[in-house]
Formats: C-alpha cells, structure tokens, sequence
C-alpha cells in the first residue's frame, strides 16, 4: 500500500473512530493542505490535486471502470483525504478510458450471495460514497463520458454537478437481473422527481444525455471534444470563490429541499447573516473596493 493511499484510509478510519493501519501517524504533508499534488495513480484510482481543484479517475477502463470492492474502498478514503484537505476547493470525479464513466458494481462473483453481514456491507460502500459526496462542504462534480450505468449512474448523479458529453448514456439495468437500484434510487429520484424518475428506474431503458438533461439527472451537456476542458473551467472557476460562500450555498441547496417554503426562507434569512457576517465577505467587499483579488480565509 502506497503512503498516499495509507494516509487516505487513516483519515477515513479516524472519520469511522478508527485507527489500525499502524502506530505511526499520518505525514503532516500529505494532509496539510500546502499545495497542490501530482498525479497519484494505484490500482484503480488516479488521483491530483492542481489549483484548487481535486481530480478522482476512476481506472479501470479495461471493464468500464465497474466497482470492484477494492475501488469502493479507495475512491472512498480519496474523498475523505481531500475533504480533509482545505487546498481541495472542488472534486472532479471521471473515469479513464474512452468506453465509459463507470458501468456500476463489478458482477464477478456476485452469484455467491454470502451472509447478509457480507451482503450489507458490499452494498453499503456506494451508499457511504454517495452520503460523503453530499456531506461534505466541497462540491463535488461529475465529468461524464459513455457508459454510466447502474451504480455509475448513481455515483454520477450524487455528485453536485453533473457535465456530460453528447455520447453519455444513462441507465439502471438492475431490474432486468432481478435486482433494483434501490442505493441509486436515492440520488435519482432526488433529482428527478419521483413522476420522471421511477419509470427511468423501471423501464430498464438506456437514455441519452440529452434526455437525462430533460429529467433532471444532468447539469449540462457538451461536444465529447470539450467534455473535460468545460468540467475543468468551471472548477477553476468555482475554486476561485469563498469556500465559506461556497459550503454553505451547497449546503443550504440540501437542505431546503426538505422544507416548507415559509420555514426555507427563514432558514436562509439566517444563513444570509451568517455569510454576511463571515470574514470571507469582509474581505471579499474590502477586495472590491479596493479593486484587488481577494485572500478568502476560509472562514
């Protein structure tokens, strides 16, 4: 296990009230947030960290970048050790290859059922994925090429963002096996609403990036060409602004779906004098007037 990887799944571990990947702590470095980092690449995942903006590559290209337990496991630590990270402003989670986002769970060996312990926790990585994605202050944004089927479909959808390319295609295949795409139905029917989204869940039917722009599932829609120049700009733009402003704007978009208008306004009456108040916007219209870029203190 490389340190990167170790430090990773020691902040995941700690996050769970754990630690017993050893006595030694974790490198200050790794964690500190200092800097950017390059490319890091293991058996599933690559990861960087350039300008602000958090990159997470799904590799397995060669079965669609399925979800083995293995890539559940270390795309979960990666979104921990950049939640930790307050260098990271933004993630962008994509998947390498030219076939596909991400194909959903690796079905090798799923005929072997095992022990309902066994079973929850092999289902229970997407759903901590998914949970972390929308816990966590950093927004977190979908490059979405080819094939996001199943769980892939889900994992796309649970990200704050969602760019796609003209050949994205959209699916949930899991009725077809006797399966259903209950973790995924989460982030789908959230999105979509429960009159477009189930007959997208039942139906088995694969759609397209335009018609899962129509439904909701998609934020926009760009040439395969400009897929990963649009996803990059719009980071770079976001990790430019307050990251109070910006964890409390994704935070207040969760929240208030769940609310009475009357009671939502409230809500952000008092989230506005909170951001208000904050030393970000201090210095953000100090900046202002004094016509220079600001130095947002993250608080």
């Amino acid at each position: 296990m490389g340190a990167r990887r170790r430090d990773a799944l020691r902040v995941l571990l700690r996050l769970r009230g754990r630690d017993d990947l050893g006595r030694d702590g974790p490198d200050p470095e790794a964690l500190s947030g200092a800097g950017d980092r390059g490319p890091v690449s293991d058996e599933t995942l690559l990861t960087s960290l350039t300008d602000g903006v958090a990159r997470i590559t799904l590799n397995r290209p060669e079965v669609r970048n399925a979800l083995s337990r293995t890539m559940v496991a270390e795309l979960e630590a990666a979104l921990a050790s950049f939640e930790a990270d307050p260098a990271a402003r933004v993630v962008v989670l994509a998947g390498a290859g030219d076939r596909a986002f991400c194909a959903g769970a690796d079905l090798k060996g799923a005929g072997d059922r095992g022990t309902t312990l066994q079973a929850r926790e092999s289902f229970g990585g997407l759903a901590r994925i998914l949970e972390a994605m929308a816990r966590t202050r950093t927004p977190v944004i979908a490059q979405v090429h080819g094939f996001a089927l199943a769980g892939g479909c889900g994992l796309a959808v649970g990200c704050d963002i969602v760019i796609a390319s003209e050949d994205a295609t959209f699916g949930l295949p899991e009725i077809t096996l006797g399966l259903l795409p209950l973790i995924v139905m989460a982030p789908v029917l959230r999105a979509a609403g429960t009159k477009r989204g189930l007959p997208f869940v039942l139906s088995a039917e694969n759609i397209s990036a335009r018609e899962a722009l129509d439904i909701g599932l998609v934020s926009r829609v760009v040439p395969r060409a400009e897929l990963e120049s649009a996803t990059t700009a719009l980071a770079r733009r976001m990790a430019g602004w307050s990251p109070t402003a910006v964890a409390i704007a994704k935070e207040a978009a969760s929240t208030i779906q769940d609310m009475e208008y009357a009671k939502a306004l409230r809500y952000l009456r008092e989230l506005t004098t909170l951001v208000f108040l904050s030393d970000d916007a201090r210095e953000g219209i100090a900046a202002f007037f004094a016509k220079r870029p600001p130095e947002w203190k993250g608080r």
